[in-house]
């Protein structure tokens, strides 16, 4: 699917400044936004929430394309093999940095072939469990179920190289046992068989579960982030339940391809920066559960390197071939 953004505003403006203006709003460049994702995800919500004010920004017309498969590989490698002029751009999450790991023949480094812009929101995860399926009434004796009993529980992944999934390795990797996760094609089949008992617990972002969670129909057990958060005052962190290396956070971010010049890394990310900042991009994402994220190119960069030598520890441990 492919929305354009800014072409109507910037004609308008042209008209309203004589000829020469018309003529600079018709020279005005396209610039890919490319979201290796079906539409609805997180990425894809965020990406097209801020294309607009990216547009605005920079005078370009911003297109938002849809490129789905291979847990995102395909849209990637598109980004990845593109000039690094700044006309595109990939707008993806956290999942780029697995995806040498659990996919075979990946067709680009995601260090080395992408050029890092910024992360622009963070994803809040929830460990959760069907409330008529899950007896464990907390997380502290689901917990003492996982030692005692691991064969009996499995976890739903949304997809690949997700959060749901290493989260899910990790913790059996900390109390010492095996365990069994199930890679879905998307968050909403996932619940949908957690709901039904077919598996037992999920790592799941906080914007799909927070109404079933409020229904009572999922319980929420622990959140994988460093601290609690405001959504689930009253859930613990997987750190309070004393597994301390169990912090995980989805998020969001925008590369351009390898090879940009420092200008236009820069000039993308001002631009990026004063998006994510405005508090109309900020109050659209609070009822997601999502949070904004500042920092430059070097910190995003860092980030990356950091969870791809993390991933790469976990998916060893776990014993987790590339399919």
């Amino acid at each position: 699917m492919t929305i354009t953004i800014g072409r109507r505003a910037a004609l308008a403006a042209g008209l309203a400044a004589g000829l020469p203006g018309l003529a600079a709003a018709q020279a005005a460049r396209t610039v890919r936004m490319v979201v290796p994702y079906t539409t609805g995800g997180t990425s894809d919500i965020t990406g097209r929430m801020l294309a607009p004010a990216l547009a605005r920004r920079l005078n370009e017309t911003w297109i938002v394309e849809n490129r789905s498969g291979a847990s995102g590989a395909i849209g990637s490698h598109e980004v990845a093999r593109s000039a690094p002029d700044g006309t595109t751009y990939l707008y993806s999450n956290e999942v780029l940095l697995v995806l040498r790991f659990v996919l075979r023949q990946v067709p680009f480094d995601a260090l080395a072939d992408f050029t890092p812009i910024a992360r622009t929101v963070s994803i809040p995860y929830v460990i959760v469990g069907a409330a008529q399926h899950v007896r464990e009434p907390d997380i502290a004796a689901l917990l003492q179920t996982m030692r005692s009993a691991p064969d009996t529980v499995t976890w739903a992944g949304s997809t690949l190289g997700s959060i749901g999934q290493l989260g899910a390795e990790a913790i059996a990797r900390n109390l010492g046992v095996r365990t069994t996760v199930v890679a879905y094609r998307g968050t909403g089949p996932a619940l949908n068989d957690l709901l039904g008992g077919s598996v037992k617990l999920m790592i799941a972002p906080l914007g799909p579960v927070a109404g079933l969670i409020r229904e009572g129909r999922l319980r929420a057990y622990a959140v994988t982030s460093a601290r609690r958060i405001p959504p689930l005052p009253e859930v613990p962190t997987m750190v309070e339940a004393g597994l301390r290396d169990i912090v995980f956070e989805g998020w969001c971010g925008m590369w351009g391809p390898r090879g940009m010049s420092a200008e236009l890394v820069a000039r993308a990310h001002a631009a990026l920066s004063a998006s994510v900042a405005e508090p109309a991009f900020q109050e659209r994402i609070a009822p997601l559960g999502l949070l904004p994220i500042q920092e430059a190119p070097e910190q995003f960069a860092r980030v990356c390197a950091e969870e791809v030598r993390r991933n790469a520890e976990i998916v060893q441990a776990a014993g987790i071939q590339p399919e």
